[in-house]
């Protein structure tokens, strides 16, 4: 079975060397996309041509245009014909929930078992005061203290015709009405490393993201979870208290200890944890409610998906909008 990663990079040189490397010791193929890196990321992207990267592209825009990006890249991904294919940010880590499987097995028995969808918990580390000093380069071995933020992300789906990837940016596939969602039970782990370190985080946030974020989207309300973001330390480098450590073992805390987005106020919280809210307190108390909600948001997700046409509130289908000042630069193509 083939499987193929897609992974769009911008300016992630510290780390996209060893989520290439990931990503292919699982067994997975890769097609990359470079937004016009300035540090370096695309040539050691070149590097793996032909080792694990079977498609590899340059694409210069004026702003981040991310629907162009899951556009582009979605198409370099079905022009090597695959099976399945999973969709990798540059600064996260894809991984199977099974220790004596790799990736690739884990999502062909997914395939075995009849299913076409698998969705991934989403655990955000963030560098505390613990390793900010740290001379480790494996930023796995670095950054060890995460909270769970998510499930909702829908990152490794069967390929089916037609199906798009800009109306769920980037978190879930839109099938068309033929297609029938089977959701694998089993989640699998997504290990995000959106910030490196305090230096890392003002440049990334600061002159990397928010001034290149495209007006239209954010409207839409995507690239809106930097906006509370100050440039005071804090926000970077996060008490461990108020955070679970990974110790490696594949068991994961499922609890939200800590919003990285400054949802409430703006500003760090002095005692750990945040506050839970109401539905979150009832979940933890009574089980079968979390189940039924569950439930319940996955039917308005497969209603979602199904739609045959753009909701007013998401992204225009790229295929219906043009895309002014953006140049393909290069492109490197491998046969496997």
């Amino acid at each position: 079975m083939k499987i193929v990663g897609m992974i769009p990079v911008y300016n992630e040189s510290d780390i996209i060397e060893s989520n290439i490397e990931h990503l292919v010791s699982q067994g997975i193929d890769l097609v990359i996309l470079d937004n016009a890196s300035t540090d370096g990321s695309y040539e050691i992207c070149s590097r793996y041509v032909g080792k694990g990267v079977i498609s590899l592209e340059k694409l210069e825009t004026e702003r981040f245009e991310f629907g162009l990006l899951l556009e582009r890249i979605h198409r370099m991904a079905l022009a090597h014909k695959p099976d399945w294919v999973l969709l990798s940010d540059a600064d996260t880590f894809l991984e199977s929930p099974y220790c004596k499987l790799t990736l690739k097995e884990a999502i062909e028995s997914v395939d075995q078992n009849g299913h076409n969808l698998i969705r991934f918990n989403n655990f955000e580390f963030w560098p505390t005061e613990r390793d900010r000093n740290s001379s480790e380069s494996d930023v796995r071995k670095r950054i060890r203290y995460y909270t769970w933020n998510d499930d909702l992300q829908f990152r490794c789906w069967k390929v089916y015709p037609d199906t798009e990837v800009v109306p769920g940016g980037g978190h879930y596939p839109k099938f068309q009405n033929n297609v029938k969602i089977a959701l694998c039970p089993t989640k699998y782990a997504l290990r995000h490393y959106r910030v490196r370190s305090y230096q890392h985080g003002l440049r990334k946030i600061f002159d990397e993201r928010l001034p290149r974020y495209s007006e239209m989207e954010r409207s839409k309300g995507w690239h809106l979870h930097y906006d509370k973001f100050g440039r005071d330390e804090s926000f970077f480098i996060i008490d461990s208290r108020n955070l679970n450590k990974y110790e490696d073992d594949g068991k994961w805390s499922v609890k939200k200890t800590f919003d990285w987005t400054w949802g409430l106020q703006g500003r760090p919280w002095a005692n750990p944890p945040v506050k839970r809210g109401l539905s979150v307190r009832i979940a933890e108390r009574f089980p079968f409610v979390a189940r039924m909600w569950k439930a319940l948001f996955l039917r308005k997700y497969r209603r979602s998906v199904r739609k045959t046409k753009c909701s007013s509130t998401a992204l225009p289908c790229v295929a219906s909008r043009n895309w002014p000042n953006s140049t393909l630069i290069k492109r490197v193509e491998i046969e496997p």
